[in-house]
């Protein structure tokens, strides 16, 4: 039984051990865009729609597309996969390459802006 039990045991430590860790601290997880201000001053209120970026890893992912992203100091910089960046302007995405300033970050909400855009999102 004492040979089961270390057995079952082993094994869980090994799969646990094994997953990658997310270290991208508050900027990780399932973000919804509540509002938007475009570069005209015109403010969208996005908060009936179902707009979200998930970071995960070294992942972006908003709506159907994939974008890498490195996080340094108080500049996100966004890189898309294989996209040009058409049809995600809601998303606050205007190219296949944006850096957004980072005004505002922590566990429950953050503001990112760009020459294009300011965007507010919540933690979801």
């Amino acid at each position: 039984m004492k040979k089961a039990f270390f057995t079952i045991l082993s094994l869980v430590v090994l799969l646990c051990s094994c997953q990658k860790e997310d270290k991208n601290g508050d900027l990780g997880g399932f973000w919804k865009i509540m509002e938007t201000v475009d570069y005209n001053g015109v403010t969208t209120d996005a908060k009936e729609e179902s707009l979200f970026w998930r970071v995960q890893l070294k992942l972006l992912q908003i709506n159907n597309t994939y974008a890498r992203f490195k996080h340094t100091g108080d500049s996100l910089f966004v890189q898309l996969i294989d996209h040009n960046g058409k049809g995600l302007k809601n998303y606050g995405i205007y190219g296949s390459e944006e850096r957004f300033g980072v005004e505002h970050l922590d566990r429950n909400g953050m503001v990112l802006r760009s020459d294009s855009v300011r965007i507010r999102f919540r933690k979801f």
